[in-house]
């Protein structure tokens, strides 16, 4: 199994704070994959997008990477210097901001199965990247799953994107954790 960690949780639930502890402690360089996209009608966003920048370290390296995330981080990674030390740690922040921009680059947001099938391709290819490299990998996602059915078709799309996504990224994890009020519970089958 892969090394590696899954972050879920709602707002503001401390997802993004454990992953990046979990980033400090593994010691080695750290690559922080930020899915997010500044939008400068979206004040809000860019405070969050500021929050997360002003507690990252100066020595992490940063990749802004709304889509395609396996060929950015592949990329990234032969740039890596290999006497940089210990093993790597690549941090996406989030899941959940990339299946939306996965459904925003779609030709028909609302059609479910294009979703599907962009999300299984995209998170296929990251979990080949995954499996393929020495990483100490760590993804961070919402968990949009427990409320009842959305009242839109896009939003029932893209509830269904991030579960698909989180489902796959689950089944590939060495551990996953449910994230609630900045506490952690490790999940099982």
């Amino acid at each position: 199994m892969p090394d590696l960690t899954l972050y879920l949780g709602g707002t503001r639930s401390g997802k993004s704070a454990h992953a990046e502890q979990d980033a400090l402690r593994a010691g080695g360089p750290v690559l922080y994959v930020a899915t997010a996209q500044l939008r400068q009608d979206d004040p809000a966003m860019a405070r969050r997008i500021r929050a997360h920048q002003g507690r990252r370290p100066a020595h992490w390296h940063t990749l802004e990477c709304p889509l395609e995330l396996a060929s950015g981080i592949a990329a990234f990674l032969r740039t890596l210097q290999a006497g940089e030390g210990a093993k790597p740690t690549i941090l996406i922040d989030c899941v959940t901001m990339w299946v939306t921009n996965i459904l925003c680059s779609l030709p028909d947001p609302e059609d479910s199965r294009l979703l599907e099938e962009a999300c299984r391709r995209e998170v296929g290819d990251l979990l080949r990247l995954v499996e393929a490299t020495p990483c100490h990998w760590i993804a961070v996602s919402g968990e949009t799953g427990l409320g009842g059915i959305q009242a839109t078709a896009m939003a029932r799309s893209f509830c269904d994107g991030l579960g698909i996504a989180n489902q796959m990224l689950a089944s590939r994890a060495r551990e996953a954790w449910f994230c609630v009020a900045g506490k952690k519970l490790l999940l099982s089958d």
